[in-house]
């Protein structure tokens, strides 16, 4: 059995395999001592050599001019952890944007590390949503609690994702954590010891330090699944490389000319890629690791906690009372019972470890099942207002396409795009269209779409959009629309442009209503709800002899 502690040092093993590359930027790197100001100075040589033992890369960037500065964004943005310095003391070329002749020295000392940070955090002024560490290291012992509201308060304060810890000297969400904390130093006066030395890193610990802050962050299963196959594929990527190799061009030369489309020649390129990273996960048995991962994580994550449910039962008057203490046996028969039953595994798990009787579970099963609440199961009391959250959030990983499209990415019209009428605000629709009819458009020349209309709604539904919105088809067979639009490009595909609020917007040929995109589909759930359409206007209405019907084969 896995216990809690196990859990958590799992992951850490997980993240450190992981973590490769860590980045400094201090103006005192490569400096000789200047014992008039040794709380700056920072040992490159030293803290090189301690993160080679640990098996890491670190680079050390010494800044000389804004240039420089502007260099190590890019820089930083590829790096597991950042790390920087606080007060950097180079030739001033005041940045844009902060002008001001007035501006006190403390304001433009940090100026430079908070333009840093929000080049590793946004773009264009939208999150990355990357997960980052980065930590303020700095010399300004007395000045962590300054440094960290003022890092909040001029890059993170417009966003409510964002928290600040004064206590920890942190700022953190989901996905990011900004620390600050001061280079080791001798302090003569017992009561600023007590107040500063908890926040003083030396050398030696800042692998470990950073290996904890990471971890805390990923200790998940589905963030520890995604470190694995992501530090497979480093591991495995130069033997990627030899798999498609240069000396393969001619054979694939040779299959695109053979080909009557020769743009499907590309998207097997992408295809062959996928299934070469989803079989290189299969055999390094990354599902496995995954699965064994899961008691510990009940064991560190659930809380044994008493559940009291009320709740109706269809047919019967009174109210239904369950009772139950939730504990961790009973979520470790849910997740690895072999009864392909569900129903049944849900009986048998509560009869055998919750104490109620084969009715009570039996009951209660289908009040969550109908209410589809069974997350709750593996929820704490605390967090029981975010199970809608994080079920929406799990579904859009499993149906949505669209998740890794870059903010200049082009939008294209075909299978599985779902757009909204600029003209009827709640008027949804899902493209139709096969992929082999959304493209090779000649330029300046029209083409009919097929579109399902979708509506909101509060129930059942079919997809739901990034922002939660519930969308269900619509089954009506004369609610089916063609929609024509012009290709306006050499690329052969309807695209969307933005309009005057940055939104892509596809536009059609003959009416005011455009089309704003929504989000793109994964194919095999686009490709369903054609088939559940389509399978109901195949069906044959007819009156015949029922005692007759009754006995068809």
């Amino acid at each position: 059995m896995m216990s809690n502690t196990t859990f958590f040092e799992k992951s850490k093993e997980i993240a450190n395999d992981f973590i490769q590359s860590i980045v400094f930027l201090d103006d005192k790197a490569y400096r000789n001592s200047d014992n008039e100001n040794t709380a700056h100075d920072f040992d490159a040589l030293k803290i090189s050599k301690i993160f080679a033992k640990e098996n890491k890369i670190c680079a050390v960037y010494r800044p000389e001019s804004e240039k420089d500065i502007e260099d190590f964004k890019s820089i930083a943005d590829k790096a597991d952890c950042v790390i920087l310095d606080w007060q950097i003391d180079i030739k001033q070329e005041i940045l844009k944007g902060s002008e001001e002749d007035d501006a006190p020295y403390d304001d433009y000392r940090g100026l430079y590390t908070k333009e840093i940070i929000k080049s590793i955090l946004f773009d264009e002024g939208q999150q990355k949503d990357s997960l980052k560490i980065i930590i303020i290291y700095t010399g300004d012992y007395t000045l962590l609690e300054d440094i960290s509201t003022s890092i909040y308060s001029d890059v993170f304060s417009s966003s409510s994702e964002y928290t600040l810890n004064l206590k920890d000297c942190s700022i953190q969400s989901s996905h990011v954590k900004v620390i600050v904390r001061a280079k080791e130093v001798k302090i003569a006066a017992a009561s600023n010891r007590e107040k500063y030395e908890n926040f003083m890193i030396n050398y030696e610990s800042l692998p470990s330090f950073i290996l904890d802050e990471f971890t805390h962050m990923t200790s998940g299963l589905l963030s520890n699944f995604a470190l694995m196959s992501l530090t497979t594929l480093r591991k495995n990527s130069s033997k990627i490389l030899g798999l498609f190799s240069k000396e393969m061009d001619s054979a694939y030369l040779s299959h695109k000319a053979l080909l009557p489309s020769q743009e499907d020649a590309e998207d097997l390129l992408i295809d062959l890629f996928g299934d070469t990273i989803a079989d290189l996960l299969l055999y390094n048995k990354i599902n496995e690791e995954i699965r064994g991962l899961i008691q510990g994580w009940i064991d560190l994550i659930i809380k044994i906690e008493h559940k009291n449910e009320v709740f109706k039962k269809k047919g019967k008057a009174d109210n239904i009372t369950v009772n139950y203490i939730r504990n961790h046996a009973l979520l470790v028969d849910l997740v690895s019972s072999k009864n392909k039953d569900v129903g049944k595994r849900y009986i048998d798990a509560f009869s055998k470890n919750a104490g109620l009787s084969k009715t009570k579970a039996e009951e209660y099963y289908d009040y969550i099942s109908n209410n589809n609440i069974t997350t709750q199961l593996f929820l704490n009391n605390s967090e029981m207002g975010s199970q809608q959250g994080i079920d929406q959030r799990f579904s859009i990983l499993t149906h949505h396409k669209s998740l890794f499209i870059p903010s200049n990415t082009i939008h294209k019209l075909t299978l599985g795009t779902v757009v909204k009428s600029t003209v009827v605000s709640d008027k949804y629709y899902i493209c139709i269209q096969q992929r082999c009819d959304s493209v090779r458009i000649q330029q300046n020349t029209d083409r009919k779409f097929l579109f399902i209309p979708l509506k909101i709604s509060d129930g059942k539904f079919d997809i739901i959009t990034p922002e939660g919105v519930r969308l269900k088809k619509v089954n009506d067979s004369f609610s089916i629309r063609t929609i024509k639009f012009v290709c306006t490009n050499d690329y052969g595909v309807i695209v969307a442009e933005k309009d005057d609020k940055g939104k892509p917007v596809f536009t059609q040929k003959y009416t005011d209503e455009q089309f704003e995109w929504i989000l793109d589909l994964k194919d095999l759930h686009a490709q369903r709800i054609i088939i559940d359409y389509t399978t109901k206007l195949s069906r044959v209405g007819l009156d015949e002899s029922e005692w007759h019907r009754k006995y068809l084969s």
